[in-house]
């Protein structure tokens, strides 16, 4: 490690270099990148190496890649707060973790975030010159990483750097071994009867479907409806639901594919004991089971009763018997191992760039005119790039977790609220953006990546010009 961090250690005081330091001359030991489906054993592989490999506590650290990303903007907004003009503080910064640290081990190595994507790059080239091992898990092969994101040109040098630096290995298994070994210590997954048991095998279960991780509202926008899911831990596409939430409201096919393209696993909690003086309900519970087998979701219920007795067969309504037969057949299907395995690799959802920002929050036009004046610092009549970089930053911290927000989102931001294209964003362009709309649906449209040409550039006076 030594050799690597005296050819990293030029760079850290001057603020940064015209060009990329070479990785070719870097002395450490290649680190590790594994990835592959969830459950595979990915994490306990590494962990299991982090314990056994010979290095003083204090030179290797182990974290979750989201919690080392928030920890980096934290410090780098911090330097900028003290050193105002100070140049890039990556290369300091990267020295500093290269001194306290020889070997950093990363759980769950992904890039969702354009304001991550852009400071990867430069901090981990500075880190690899630095020699720094990295291990790693991830479940995204390299070159997948960031797919589709905002700027991606800038992140994919880091692709580069990553390959030169680790191995890489596929470690995809058609097996889950995270969700077997639960289903071989609780032994199934509809799970009977309702009581205090069973409601703690379920939060048990959640638990670790979701890594302990909580849920926040989202709204799903389906084709003119939104579909409220009060409890979504969206990073692992998970959802959990009460009965009625599902089937005590008039929700239709549509409704449950949606929730099925949104989330690979949902619980549903505290199924009653059905009969025909619930028809509506059954009839709904039915279309859910169909909806949820045809998309491959996996599905976790509680019951007051066992499938096979769940719905009280009434001979007058041989209808709806008939089909209940095929949703307790189906229910069995998704209660097996084979089902849960198939179901593993079936969802994978495109999002958009920025959609960290996710709120249900709907402002009025008075409410949008309101938050444009609060922002609109000079009361010039138009946002310039510092107040609406303010905007931004505040909306990273309530919905990120640290302030950091890079020249690319403002501007990639700024000309897209510039409606007219006359380089400032007026109160006029800037409600039509946030009123009525949802702050979700608002950041959305800023995932739609702009040709590298079409970013204006910031005139003197700190307006945007267009005249290119």
């Amino acid at each position: 490690g030594g050799g690597g961090g005296g050819g990293g250690g030029g760079d850290s005081g001057g603020g940064g270099t015209a060009t990329a330091q070479s990785l070719d001359d870097v002395a450490a030991p290649l680190g590790l990148y594994m990835y592959g489906g969830v459950g595979c054993g990915k994490s306990l592989i590494m962990d299991t190496f982090f314990d056994c490999v010979d290095l003083p506590s204090e030179k290797k650290r182990r974290v979750h890649f989201h919690e080392f990303m928030l920890e980096i903007h934290k410090r780098l907004h911090e330097h900028r707060q003290a050193n105002p003009g100070a140049g890039d503080p990556v290369p300091a910064l990267a020295h500093d973790i290269a001194q306290s640290a020889a070997l950093l081990c990363f759980d769950e190595f992904q890039v969702t975030d354009v304001a991550d994507a852009l400071v990867i790059r430069r901090l981990f080239h500075q880190l690899f010159s630095h020699g720094i091992v990295m291990v790693a898990t991830s479940n995204r092969p390299p070159d997948d990483l960031y797919k589709n994101g905002l700027q991606r040109p800038l992140f994919v040098p880091f692709i580069g750097d990553l390959k030169q630096r680790c191995e890489v290995h596929d470690l995809d298994s058609p097996n889950d071994y995270r969700m077997l070994k639960h289903l071989a210590r609780a032994g199934r997954t509809y799970m009977t009867p309702l009581g205090p048991d069973t409601d703690e095998a379920m939060d048990e279960f959640f638990g670790l479907l979701t890594k302990g991780r909580g849920t926040k509202p989202l709204t799903l926008q389906l084709r003119g409806r939104k579909l409220k899911v009060e409890r979504a831990a969206r990073k692992v596409d998970v959802a959990r639901f009460g009965f009625d939430e599902l089937c005590g409201k008039p929700l239709g096919a549509e409704d449950y594919l949606g929730l099925a393209s949104a989330f690979h696993t949902i619980f549903v909690e505290s199924v009653p004991q059905l009969s025909f003086n619930d028809i509506n309900r059954v009839r709904r519970f039915i279309t859910l089971i169909d909806s949820l087998y045809e998309k491959r979701v996996r599905l976790v219920i509680s019951a007051a009763a066992p499938m096979e007795t769940l719905y009280a067969v009434d001979e007058a309504n041989s209808d709806e018997s008939f089909a209940f037969d095929r949703t307790v057949s189906r229910l069995n299907e998704m209660s097996s191992s084979e089902y849960l395995i198939r179901s593993i690799s079936a969802h994978e959802k495109a999002k958009g760039t920025l959609l960290v920002y996710e709120s249900d929050s709907v402002l009025t036009r008075e409410e949008a005119t309101q938050l444009f004046i609060s922002y609109d610092a000079d009361g010039s009549g138009a946002l310039e790039i510092p107040e609406l970089r303010l905007l931004m930053m505040d909306l990273s911290e309530r919905m990120r977790g640290h302030r950091n927000v890079e020249d690319a989102e403002v501007e990639h931001a700024f000309a897209l609220m510039d409606a007219n294209g006359n380089g400032e964003v007026t109160q006029y362009e800037f409600t039509d953006v946030f009123a009525n709309s949802s702050l979700t649906q608002v950041v959305a449209a800023y995932g739609e990546t702009l040709p590298e040409n079409a970013l204006p550039q910031p005139s003197q006076s700190g307006r945007i010009n267009r005249d290119a």
